[in-house]
């Protein structure tokens, strides 16, 4: 019934004898009903009870086949003499008081053990360390002088002294600075921090964030570089969304182009021109950048000067 119980449950005897503090070798005994390797019966009887009721069994009835197998022994018998011999009265009580304190010491024994181990096998639940409801912030960057953002919430500019935040365990910490790359990472704000970000150039490697108390270095997430600033485009650009014969001359008539162009062409030329288109819709002229303006309608010739 035990080694039953015992596998149902998915458990070794190691684990037992570890559950229950019974020497691997009793519960062996115990389970093949070796009863010449158990201890005195005394004791048999509490490992058995404690085995059966760490197993969830009943221990009444396994007590009962074990009292049955192991009975307890019976009281001594005397020859009755007509003139018993005579003996003092302690020597007749010495082996019942030696009998009653060994029982006694082994069930407090057991009992004591017992209670230490339940006591132990229950962890003291470490006390919670309230959280702040604000920490502060210190951001420091190199090169100085780079915007600070906390959930897109910017907190100005580095140095960043002291900042309170709301105290909480993931935040994303954004720091930009114009032609470097950006650094982006989440941050744990349960504490205050102090904080310093190497922001690198385009090209030499991730901007990195280093905490000042504990040494560690963190490299940013994956950011897009900054987008290069717009090229100025400076003359007057003419784009053919349609053939179209074209006549541009420059400074004093002097003929710069003359001819049929094709539809996708784009053709550019400084400013002081003067162009004249025979299909206008189809001629798009942009000066120094600005939004392409068709030079007249389908098949009107239009004369312009840029």
């Amino acid at each position: 019934m035990l080694q039953q119980a015992r596998l149902e449950r998915g458990l070794s005897l190691q684990e037992v004898s570890a559950n229950t503090h019974i020497r691997l070798d009793y519960l062996q005994a115990l389970e093949a009903e070796n009863l010449a390797a158990l201890p005195e019966r005394t004791f048999a009887r509490s490992f058995l009870s404690q085995y059966a009721r760490e197993l969830g069994l009943e221990p009444a009835p396994l007590l009962e086949e074990l009292d049955r197998a192991l009975p307890a022994p019976t009281k001594a018998t005397y020859t009755h003499y007509a003139q018993p011999p005579r003996q003092s009265s302690f020597g007749a009580l010495l082996p019942v008081l030696l009998g009653g304190l060994l029982l006694l010491g082994g069930v407090g024994y057991f009992v004591t053990r017992n209670q230490s181990a339940q006591t132990a096998a229950k962890p003291t639940p470490a006390p919670e360390t309230p959280v702040p409801v604000s920490v502060n912030l210190t951001v420091n960057s190199l090169p100085t002088g780079a915007r600070v953002f906390l959930d897109n919430r910017e907190l100005g500019r580095t140095p960043v002294q002291s900042f309170p935040v709301e105290a909480r365990k993931g935040a994303v910490l954004r720091v930009e600075y114009g032609g470097r790359l950006s650094f982006k990472q989440q941050v744990d704000l349960r504490t205050g921090r102090n904080l310093r970000v190497r922001l690198m150039p385009v090209g030499l490697g991730p901007s990195v964030m280093t905490d000042v108390a504990t040494g560690s270095v963190q490299e940013s997430l994956p950011v897009p570089p900054p987008a290069a600033p717009p090229v100025t485009v400076k003359g007057v650009t003419l784009r053919f969304s349609g053939d179209s014969w074209l006549r541009v001359t420059g400074a004093g008539g002097r003929l710069l182009f003359e001819g049929i162009v094709p539809a996708g062409t784009v053709k550019t030329y400084d400013r002081g021109i003067t162009v004249r288109a025979g299909n206008a819709a189809a001629v798009r002229v942009s000066v120094d950048g600005s939004d392409p303006v068709a030079m007249g309608s389908a098949g009107q010739a239009v004369t312009q000067s840029y």
